[in-house]
């Protein structure tokens, strides 16, 4: 049961690429998709920083005071207020880049155009959705939720990103080149977004969680 949001995760991107080869769809669909994943996981984090332990913030935020011998207090107030401008800042920063990627992936055509009035696209995205809320619940109460559990929430959407990145910079190059050379097909890059995007997944999956369970361990990357 514990690897079941492992399993979960791997089903969403292999139905994805079932429906990405029967529907024929361009690059921009698979893109769109994941795209729409990259915006859930976003939401589910704005929701982990605002829910962290404030009990928790306030201890680790006081202990340096005492320390050095003072006697303030760290109240909730203030740790609302800290975890609102987390929450604001990664909503604002993480929003910014997502809208520059939907400039390019839909508004430009470069990979081909996004049908979204095709059933596959919002069943894929559903699939996602349920995956990341069951991992979510299941994780929730793991580990402690301090400031360790805030950064660590606050970076880690961020690796699931790099492949979409990737696929761009370099996806944009390997298409104009195969259309100098007469192919017009964007397979290649689809094959190798494919593969940056699962192994991304569950790379930053496991790496995201075992921070969660193990707060003081170091960050280890797959």
């Amino acid at each position: 049961m514990h690897n079941f949001p492992v399993i979960s995760l791997i089903s969403a991107n292999l139905v994805t690429i079932v429906l990405a080869i029967l529907g024929n769809w361009d690059l921009a669909m698979v893109m769109f998709i994941y795209w729409a994943q990259s915006i859930i996981i976003g939401v589910f984090t704005v929701f982990s920083l605002l829910t962290a332990d404030a009990a928790t913030l306030a201890a680790e935020m006081e202990k340096p005071i005492r320390e050095q011998g003072g006697t303030g207090k760290v109240t909730h107030r203030f740790i609302r207020f800290y975890q609102c401008l987390i929450a604001g800042f990664f909503t604002v920063h993480y929003g910014l880049f997502h809208w520059g990627y939907y400039s390019f992936i839909v508004d430009s055509g470069l990979f081909g155009t996004v049908n979204l009035a095709d059933p596959g696209i919002w069943l894929s995205c559903g699939l996602f959705f349920a995956n990341h809320l069951y991992s979510h619940i299941t994780y929730r109460h793991k580990g402690e939720k301090g400031s360790g559990y805030v950064n660590d929430q606050f970076f880690t959407p961020y690796r699931r990103i790099i492949p979409m990145h990737l696929t761009i910079i370099f996806g944009s190059i390997v298409i104009v080149v195969l259309e100098v050379i007469g192919i017009n097909s964007t397979l290649p890059v689809l094959v190798l977004f494919l593969l940056l995007k699962m192994y991304s997944d569950i790379s930053a999956h496991l790496i995201k969680h075992h921070q969660e369970e193990n707060p003081d361990a170091p960050v280890q990357y797959l």
